[in-house]
């Protein structure tokens, strides 16, 4: 497994801590899930900022970016849980399976596409025979999202969006944010508990089966 370097930040450590409830950590090792979580937390904490004013506006695209970051970090997350049960209790340690995972696939073929990392998620998904189908409406919400800003900056960069003008209600749009990241996280936790309730291929061949 590849770490980063061990140097750090001097950005962080040209502003020393001196008060303990001032204090704001950087924890070493965090998974793309633990990122997930973070860009979701900010973007609850910006969306309880909300109080119907015209200054309200301003928050919006960047409450989108980050839960659009949010999204996309957490597919990542599932495919490679997913395979990872693929791997575990399936078909074994095969060179697709870990091509399916690799850097160069993640960031060359899916990159940051939500429609392409939600297909792959779909199909590593399909191929686990779960009983409970992949959510039809946690499908269709990606999707939307994936045509509001297919390339993954156009919610930072102006220029990128469509030129017209859209109303929203903000507090309807944060829990619809809200409602489907809870449902896609939930996904991983599913299939992780239909299959590890029973053993792995390993423990079966070594119980002589």
């Amino acid at each position: 497994m590849h770490h980063p370097p061990s140097k750090s930040i001097r950005l962080l450590e040209s502003v020393p801590n001196k008060v303990y409830r001032r204090l704001v950590v950087r924890y070493p090792y965090q998974t793309d899930r633990d990122y997930a979580l973070s860009y979701r937390f900010a973007a609850q904490r910006l969306a309880k900022s909300f109080a119907g004013n015209n200054e309200d506006d301003l928050i919006l695209l960047p409450f989108l970016a980050l839960y659009r970051q949010a999204f996309e970090l957490e597919l990542k997350n599932l495919i490679r849980l997913l395979v990872h049960i693929r791997v575990a209790y399936v078909e074994g340690d095969t060179f697709e399976l870990r091509q399916a995972i690799s850097k160069k696939r993640f960031k060359d073929e899916l990159g940051h596409n939500l429609h392409k990392l939600l297909n792959a998620a779909s199909t590593h998904y399909s191929a686990l025979a779960l009983p409970e189908p992949f959510p039809r409406e946690v499908a269709r919400f990606i999707v939307m999202l994936h045509e509001a800003d297919t390339t993954g900056t156009a919610f930072r960069y102006a220029g990128q969006l469509p030129d017209t003008q859209e109303y929203a209600d903000f507090p309807d749009l944060a829990a619809l944010l809200d409602q489907q990241y809870d449902d896609l996280a939930v996904i991983a936790d599913y299939a992780d508990g239909v299959y590890s309730a029973g053993p792995t291929l390993k423990e079966h061949d070594g119980e002589g089966y």
